[in-house]
């Protein structure tokens, strides 16, 4: 009795990738092969890959065939009419990926990476109001992945539905990679990792004693409240806190390599008065300016008595 058999790699239930901006939503996974029989069909609102693994087949797409062999690839637009065309004993060997690409309500990080998103994503969707269907070799090995899909489902060895996740979206990426050039994208410049920035931007200005909030938002052409928002979100830590761990870690290297005094320190550090270094000192570390160093020396003393023959 002749039949289509059932090779799905589609782990039920878990295929909602999140891609900070947008949500790819995996439907559908299947590896086919010559017994693989299809009937005309659509995907009103998803996309869907055919990606031929090994053999000749051809495709129906709105009224015309193509004909594809061993790396090449068939991406369809939502909603397109398509079928593979049955041929009896055609050696054939191939996979079939359904998905959406969803906007979220908000992204998950707020670190610039969103700009990214959205120029990359417009350069996608605008080509896509143009395409009813593309049909490209891959030029990125994405026949590996295929490979990887069958070894993590058939093995299901710990943690193979994260896996899985991870192979559906670097599998669908590096196809879309093979005809959204670089091109067809904007060009938005070095990457401005914000909260990382940010940070920077602290390190080559901490001694400046008047540096304030304002300062850093204004820099980065953002609001106090949400340059503050920004950081913490990536790094759980305030700004000002921040700040004062980096000017007093600073004086660390002044109290150990100069003769300078607390005083003297302060000012570099960008601290207003000695008494402030000292206080913040304390509240940072736990232990005084002095317990510090009288604790440093012991330390390097007893490395020297070590190192010595």
């Amino acid at each position: 009795m002749y039949h289509q058999p059932l090779h799905s790699l589609c782990a039920q239930n878990s295929n909602t990738i999140s891609l900070n901006s947008y949500d790819l939503c995996v439907s559908y996974v299947e590896e086919h092969d010559e017994d693989t029989v299809e009937f005309p069909h659509s995907h009103p609102g998803k996309y869907e890959i055919y990606y031929v693994i090994d053999g000749i087949m051809d495709f129906m797409v709105e009224n015309k065939v193509y004909t594809m062999t061993a790396g090449n690839f068939l991406f369809l637009n939502q909603g397109v009419l398509h079928e593979t065309v049955y041929h009896p004993n055609q050696k054939k060997h191939y996979l079939t990926i359904v998905f959406t690409l969803q906007k979220r309500a908000s992204p998950i990080y707020y670190n610039g990476l969103d700009e990214y998103e959205k120029s990359h994503m417009e350069a996608f969707f605008n080509l896509m109001l143009k395409k009813t269907h593309i049909i490209g070799n891959d030029q990125d090995s994405c026949g590996d992945y295929v490979q990887e899909m069958l070894q993590e489902f058939n093995a299901k060895r710990w943690g193979w539905f994260y896996k899985l996740q991870f192979l559906y979206t670097s599998f669908i990426l590096d196809i879309i990679r093979n005809f959204v050039t670089s091109t067809q994208t904007f060009s938005l410049g070095a990457n401005k990792n914000l909260p990382i920035e940010i940070t920077k931007y602290l390190h080559f200005n901490y001694q400046n004693p008047d540096l304030s909030l304002q300062d850093i938002a204004d820099h980065f052409y953002l609001s106090p409240r949400h340059a503050n928002r920004l950081f913490k979100e990536f790094f759980g830590a305030s700004l000002s806190k921040t700040l004062t761990q980096y000017r007093v870690s600073y004086s660390k290297n002044y109290l150990i390599d100069t003769n300078h005094s607390i005083e003297e320190i302060a000012e570099k550090v960008g601290f207003g008065s000695a008494s402030t270094l000292s206080r913040l000192f304390k509240e940072v570390e736990g232990i005084t300016i002095s317990e510090w160093r009288y604790r440093y020396s012991k330390q390097m003393s007893q490395e020297n008595s070590v190192r010595e023959p």
